[in-house]
């Protein structure tokens, strides 16, 4: 008789646990290249593409490309957080542009505090938002390059625009 309440209540446990990993199913791995959002802001994969794609367009530029293997000297200018969210990591972005422009062979990468070099390139991270009747949000990220000569000339300019819905409707 032991036995049976033993099984009894063992079952009982295991349908239990059945029960609560039911209600956990909502849960799921994300692939790798995706960037789900619960809320209408960056996350670590927006600040790693969004930098790549706007450092690679850049890169790909004919003013770049005209360089040939000149190699010329380039500093990347401190970036400029004009988004209403002071707590995004610019830093990360920074050097994830820097790592990226290294990365292409193209220039040699200067330090903030060069004295000798032949480009500079101004970043700005600057963001808007609506609001919808609903408690509807749209969030505009835009990150944008400008590149001048030591003379102080812009010879490019490199942008991309990153939008950010959240709605009040809950998907199930």
């Amino acid at each position: 008789m032991k036995k049976i309440i033993t099984l009894v209540i063992f079952a009982l446990l295991l349908s239990g646990c059945a029960k609560q990993r039911g209600n956990q199913s909502r849960v799921a791995i994300l692939d790798d290249s995706s960037r789900a959002h619960l809320q209408a802001e960056l996350t670590m994969a927006d600040y790693t593409a969004f930098a790549e794609k706007v450092t690679n367009k850049m890169m790909a530029s004919t003013e770049v490309q005209s360089w040939g293997r000149k190699r010329p000297k380039l500093v990347v200018g401190k970036m400029s957080n004009n988004t209403d969210n002071e707590s995004i990591r610019i830093q990360d972005i920074y050097d994830r542009i820097t790592e990226t422009i290294l990365g292409s062979g193209l220039v040699r990468l200067m330090d903030k505090s060069a004295t000798s070099f032949d480009y500079v390139v101004n970043t700005e991270l600057s963001s808007t938002r609506q609001y919808g009747d609903d408690g509807e949000e749209l969030a505009y990220f835009k990150l944008e390059f400008k590149m001048f000569t030591i003379d102080g000339e812009m010879v490019g300019q490199w942008s991309d625009v990153l939008p950010l819905g959240k709605s009040r409707r809950q998907f199930l």
